[in-house]
């Protein structure tokens, strides 16, 4: 598995945690998880690339209208995929990618 996939792994454990043990809503467990892998953000790169898209793609997927208080977030997460970080990934990971993408701009709508 690469740390690409591990991450986005920790990330999908992490997001479920919170909405099951804490009675997290949906938002709040996004907002949770982008405080606690606040370091990986913040470094930008992949390891930002993989950690908003998991959490969006989970939000998108569950409550889109959550979406709209994460705009900032959301324009991040398009930035960096227009970048040239996308070159590093395998064609799996790629297309993975940006189905959780597309389904997140298409849900933010």
């Amino acid at each position: 598995m690469s740390d690409f996939y591990k991450l986005k792994y920790y990330v999908i454990e992490a997001f479920y945690e919170y909405i099951i043990a804490e009675n997290f809503t949906i938002g709040q467990s996004v907002d949770r998880c982008l405080y606690e892998f606040g370091k990986q953000i913040s470094e930008g790169g992949l390891d930002a690339l993989a950690v908003y898209s998991t959490l969006f793609y989970r939000a998108a997927f569950h409550s889109a209208d959550e979406l709209r208080f994460f705009r900032k977030h959301i324009n991040k997460l398009n930035c960096l995929f227009t970048s040239e970080l996308c070159h590093v990934l395998s064609e799996d990971e790629l297309e993975e990618l940006t189905d959780e993408i597309d389904l997140i701009n298409q849900k933010l709508k």
